[in-house]
């Protein structure tokens, strides 16, 4: 399929009004196109301001709102009307127990085939981008192995107990990423059914960077416990490996130049990850960045629980390794610093008021 461009229609994007999803209105903006923004609740400022205060930025392309529910048949027939491509964001999700296993699974299996329903209803989508995760990707290995987009979560698994259907109910970290890697496959399938369309899917893995509302700091994210360690207290998230940071605004252009570009084919898919080794870092290197970049803020690093780890090994458990090399090359991704990312994260939150700063 060819790509698309703004004068080609308006562009939905589903969960709009969160983290990823507002970033990718955003870009879409930047670019120049009437975005169709997808969003349950209406009827919140929190979720709805931040969106339309686009429309009076120095921005080429325009936002209107549409209400739509994932998990209701037909309530994106309206928003797709005439839209050249899908950007599909949102999905259930447990932060501070939004949702249990099952719905998150089952939600997103569910809510995806609603919105691959309605694509294939309206007929004038070209291109369908997916926000997968790289939970689809993630798989047990050694230390210092480096994953790629060939790799799948399914991998290694012929003897893992953790990864089973069984285990839906009660594990929900599983639960995302079998629902993940199946709906990359269903909807990969779908499109190639239907002959009209493309699917290809991004997987970001610990995103951070500028957040535009309030609502966007959930419990249980990663800016959550990046916001936690600026209040003082010792990292709770990935201290036993490495944060491995992308931009929420690379995400976000990343799905910009997905429908824009001609090379991309149903069943493609790219992993949104570090630069390189400058955005895989130890909760002592996370520390030292976000004291150098808040230096009147104390901020916390490591817990106690770490030293045996460091004496019996020397280091954290070096995973997960990788790289957005692919999108870099072929959609000519241009990342922002780690230093920047940071920043911005922690910056945010604080005049959000959603972090009350550990002051020296």
């Amino acid at each position: 399929m060819p790509a698309v461009k703004p004068s080609d229609g308006p562009v939905a994007v589903t969960g709009a009004s969160g983290y990823m999803g507002s970033h990718v209105v955003i870009a879409l903006m930047k670019h120049g196109y009437t975005i169709h923004a997808c969003l349950r609740d209406p009827n919140n400022p929190d979720k709805t301001e931040h969106l339309q205060a686009l429309n009076s930025g120095d921005y080429a392309g325009h936002v209107e709102l549409f209400t739509a529910n994932l998990l209701e048949k037909g309530s994106y027939d309206e928003p797709f009307a005439n839209c050249c491509a899908v950007l599909h964001v949102g999905t259930p999700m447990g932060y501070g127990g939004d949702n249990n296993p099952r719905q998150i699974y089952e939600g997103a299996l569910n809510g995806t085939q609603n919105v691959l329903d309605s694509v294939q209803k309206v007929g004038t989508v070209k291109r369908f981008v997916y926000t997968s995760s790289f939970s689809a990707i993630y798989h047990p290995t050694r230390s210092g192995y480096v994953y790629t987009e060939k790799d799948w979560a399914t991998d290694n698994r012929e003897n893992d107990p953790n990864w089973s259907v069984d285990r839906i109910d009660i594990d929900g970290e599983m639960s995302y990423a079998m629902a993940k890697v199946e709906v990359e496959h269903i909807s990969n399938r779908f499109a190639e059914e239907d002959g009209r369309f493309e699917v290809i899917s991004v997987c970001p893995i610990a995103v951070l960077g500028p957040l535009l509302s309030p609502v966007h700091e959930r419990v249980g994210s990663w800016q959550w416990y990046l916001g936690l360690m600026l209040a003082g207290k010792p990292c709770q998230q990935n201290w036993q490996s490495l944060w491995n940071i992308i931009d929420v605004r690379d995400v976000a252009e990343t799905q910009a130049l997905i429908i824009e570009n001609n090379i991309c084919k149903n069943g493609w898919r790219y992993m949104l990850s570090a630069t390189d080794e400058s955005g895989e870092l130890d909760v002592f290197q996370l520390q030292a960045h976000l004291q150098k970049l808040f230096p009147n803020i104390d901020v916390g690093g490591a817990p106690d629980a770490i030293k045996p780890m460091i004496e019996k090994y020397g280091s954290v458990y070096q995973s997960p390794l990788a790289h957005c090399d692919k999108a870099r090359e072929e959609l000519g991704l241009e990342t922002h610093s780690i230093e920047d990312t940071l920043y911005e994260t922690g910056r945010t939150m604080i005049d959000l008021g959603l972090v009350k700063p550990a002051l020296k």
